[in-house]
């Protein structure tokens, strides 16, 4: 696979991440920034599914929740379920 073409300015960048990463080739550090770009990408795209089922569902939820903290359960002074 070819090489790249980057910057003097990017290169030096990548040498000093590289350094603080303790990652010795620039490989390494794409390596490395693209697994963390893919983490931010699938976390984003789990934000946008739980926002829209809270869009959806929310209402539901709060009503459910809502009856059941109405009915409770009784705890104990130290937080436990038993006397």
């Amino acid at each position: 696979m070819p090489a790249i073409a980057v910057s003097d300015v990017d290169q030096r960048r990548i040498a000093r991440l590289g350094k603080r990463l303790g990652v010795r080739s620039k490989a390494g550090v794409v390596r490395i920034a693209l697994a963390e770009l893919e983490r931010r990408v699938e976390r984003s795209e789990m934000g946008a599914v739980i926002r829209e089922y809270v869009r959806k569902h929310g209402a539901l939820d709060r009503r459910e929740n809502a009856s059941l903290g109405a009915t409770g359960v009784r705890r104990c002074r130290g937080g436990s379920l038993t006397p």
